[in-house]
């Protein structure tokens, strides 16, 4: 009943601020005449309420009978304390299921151009995963930016800075590796995991959010973001190196905006056997032995697209958008091996290709108060398995577990 309470108390709070022109509620100031500086502390959050229906999956290595359902899907509750003109801590809360604790960071800023964070915070990889989820195009980020697939959230110590007049921006740092949402507050092995991410902005300034919602002003000035990122770290219990490559690129022009993404990861044997042998090594790491180990590469990528028709009802208000997305988590398999699952079961076994239509409505130009509906069309799709095709392009086989959500978000 009180973690009920709780999630009503943020949703009945976020609907009750839907139409506030700041980004954040100022609950207290605290002037220092002798320093000059001011003290505050500005409170934001939002709600995400959705409801979803998907298609039923009769197979027998699926058998995926989903129910339509309504779900808060996100509830969240931050703040961020100004101590001085250079020092900031920021929190955030993820409500809708009990308590739990998203980001808890401070920054250290004494100069414009370079900076320093410590706490639980985003690890610098992939420009979804450095945005606020009220802030996405769709209702979820690309399937491979989920926490199953990075480390979204870490615990460690990250140096950040800009350069050439805020033309290029960086940021690189060192984390425990582990995953703090499920209550891993220590590094559990001898081992650390390094992350970095440059991204260079040539023309105008690019927002932090998906969609053209910029000024008319803003929307004549194309704004162009590509970043690339990098993470590393060795698990130790399953005796490898796990490393990630990423690549994004953000464009937006007169209404019109899109967003492409690359990304890889590669986990490498470290019990002194040839490493990344090849041949047809099967499904690999099944036990604690090193026999028939070898590499396992996940690739993926990612395309979508918006547009706000110039129309007189719309222009501010109505976005069309599309997906397509595609993702294989295991290269290396090349024979069907139902039970040995790497993904989720609302999803193919091997691979995953989805196409998804979306349409928005803002009730102003921004992210505060909207309602997303989306339609996504899915199918199974990876490298021909033994027996399927001629084995040289990828076979593509249409699933029935197809995805309608429809999605408000309201914050404040």
């Amino acid at each position: 009943m009180r973690r009920t309470a709780t999630a009503c108390l943020v949703v009945a709070a976020a609907l009750a601020l839907p139409r506030t022109s700041r980004a954040d509620v100022r609950v207290f100031t605290n002037p220092d005449p002798a320093a000059d500086t001011l003290r505050s502390l500005d409170l934001y959050g939002w709600v995400q309420p959705r409801f979803s229906w998907q298609q039923t999956d009769t197979r027998p290595e699926v058998n995926l009978q989903p129910h339509p359902s309504f779900t808060l899907r996100r509830a969240r509750l931050g703040g961020v304390a100004k101590v001085n003109e250079w020092l900031r801590a920021q929190f955030e809360l993820e409500l809708s299921v009990g308590v739990e604790l998203y980001d808890a960071f401070l920054v250290a800023q004494p100069l414009p151009e370079i900076g320093a964070s410590a706490g639980q915070m985003r690890v610098p990889f992939s420009r979804q995963n450095m945005m606020s989820s009220r802030a996405l195009q769709f209702p979820d980020m690309a399937y491979f930016i989920a926490p199953k697939f990075v480390v979204d959230r870490d615990i460690g110590v990250m140096l950040q800075g800009k350069a050439w007049d805020g033309k290029v921006s960086y940021a690189a740092g060192v984390f425990n590796g582990n995953d703090p949402g499920r209550n891993q507050r220590d590094n559990n092995d001898d081992y650390l995991l390094f992350a970095a991410r440059v991204e260079a902005t040539p023309f105008a300034p690019v927002p932090r959010f998906e969609g053209d919602l910029r000024s008319d002003d803003d929307r004549k000035k194309p704004a162009l973001n590509v970043g690339v990122g990098a993470m590393h770290n060795r698990l130790e219990d399953k005796h490898f190196n796990r490393t990630y490559l990423g690549a994004d690129l953000a464009f937006y022009f007169r209404g019109a905006s899109l967003y492409a993404e690359l990304y890889g990861r590669r986990d490498a044997d470290d019990s002194g056997a040839p490493t990344c042998s090849a041949g047809s090594p099967g499904w690999v790491f099944h036990d604690d032995t090193t026999a028939g180990r070898t590499c396992v590469t996940a690739v993926g990528w990612n395309v979508q697209a918006g547009y706000f028709p110039d129309l007189p009802f719309a222009r501010d208000h109505v976005e069309l958008a599309l997906r397509v997305q595609r993702f294989d988590p295991v290269r290396e398999v090349d024979k069907p091996q139902i039970g040995e699952r790497e993904l989720e079961g609302t999803n193919p076994t091997w691979g995953y290709q989805g196409t998804t239509i979306g349409l928005n409505l803002y009730a102003r130009r921004a992210h505060d108060a909207k309602l997303q509906a989306s339609y996504e069309i899915r199918n199974e799709t990876k490298a021909c398995l033994e027996g399927q095709g001629d084995g040289t392009h990828a076979c593509t086989g249409h699933i029935r577990n197809n995805l309608f959500l429809l999605q408000a978000t309201a914050a404040f």
